[in-house]
């Protein structure tokens, strides 16, 4: 079976609350059948959410749950390296990426899994090794 990189965003749309989500219907196809990922970096900004807006430990519980459905790619060495260089390659083409979305690329060109991602700063990076699937910019 093969592992797919989900960005923030997408892995959101797969929140029960959204299961009627337009969006999480366009994304479902490329998911069917694959194991889920996510990096270090997006588990940090789900956890972020939860501490911005102040949830109950109820709901904290549920976002731990809905966390670990996914695998968890983690920092280490040679993801640092792979970040610099997705970095380089950005800045040498006029393109910025924050910080959080350079990570999130990272993962996936170190991993050489497809990402699929709502997020227009990660679609045409022109990155060897890295396959993007995304409808942002064609829908909400």
């Amino acid at each position: 079976m093969s592992t797919v990189l989900l960005d923030t965003t997408v892995a959101s749309f797969l929140h029960p609350k959204r299961k009627g989500s337009p969006l999480r219907s366009l994304y479902e196809p490329h998911m069917k059948g694959k194991i889920l990922a996510l990096s270090f970096q997006s588990v940090g900004e789900l956890w972020q959410w939860a501490e911005e807006n102040n949830w109950s430990e109820e709901k904290r519980e549920g976002l731990d749950a809905f966390i670990r459905r996914f695998l968890v790619f983690p920092y280490d060495y040679e993801l640092a390296k792979v970040w610099a260089k997705v970095n380089a390659h950005c800045n040498r083409r006029g393109r910025r990426l924050e910080t959080g979305d350079a990570w999130i690329v990272a993962t996936a060109v170190q991993r050489k899994i497809p990402l699929i991602t709502h997020d227009d700063d990660m679609v045409g990076l022109e990155i060897p090794d890295l396959k993007v699937v995304s409808y942002a910019g064609e829908a909400g």
